[in-house]
């Protein structure tokens, strides 16, 4: 059962360096210029994501939600794009040893949680996906037009051609 969560992992990377190189080709003010989405900006919005992998890895360790390496960042975007993608796999570490079934208990404002490993591991990578998708509407707001597809069924044809 653990491949189907792999493969997740497999995909989540693959799609955040599709975005990535993507981004690598913009100028970097135009990650931080201000657009509509749930967050102001494409950095911002990456910050999220890379800030929830690094929360739920943490949490998925026995740490509890330990993010200070997002929250303290500073750097600049390629730096980030590095860290981001050195989390992606990380969690991925985590995904091939983890007990799935193991519940992970937790408080969030002063409730207590008990969930799966496993669903917080697709819930995770669900994130991603969708955040995801909102730089991607941002990419087009801004008017670029090279954006590179990241949806889950191109991640399996490209593995099944051997491109991965």
């Amino acid at each position: 059962m653990n491949q189907r969560y792999l493969d997740y992992a497999d995909y989540n990377i693959w799609a955040n360096n599709k975005l990535i190189n993507d981004l690598l080709n913009q100028d970097d003010e135009l990650l931080v210029k201000e657009l509509i989405g749930s967050f102001p900006t494409i950095r911002a919005t990456m910050l999220h994501i890379w800030f929830a992998e690094t929360g739920w890895l943490s949490r998925l360790n026995g740490k509890g939600w330990e993010t200070k390496t997002v929250t303290d960042f500073s750097g600049n975007n390629d730096e980030l794009f590095k860290l981001w993608q050195i989390t992606s796999k990380d969690f991925r570490k985590f995904v091939k040893k983890a007990d799935l079934e193991k519940k992970i208990q937790f408080e969030h404002k002063e409730e207590k949680f008990s969930i799966p490993t496993r669903e917080i591991i697709q819930t995770v990578f669900n994130h991603g996906s969708f955040h995801r998708g909102q730089i991607v509407i941002m990419m087009r707001q801004l008017g670029i037009t090279k954006i590179s597809q990241t949806d889950y069924i191109e991640w399996v044809r490209e593995k099944e051609r051997g491109n991965i």
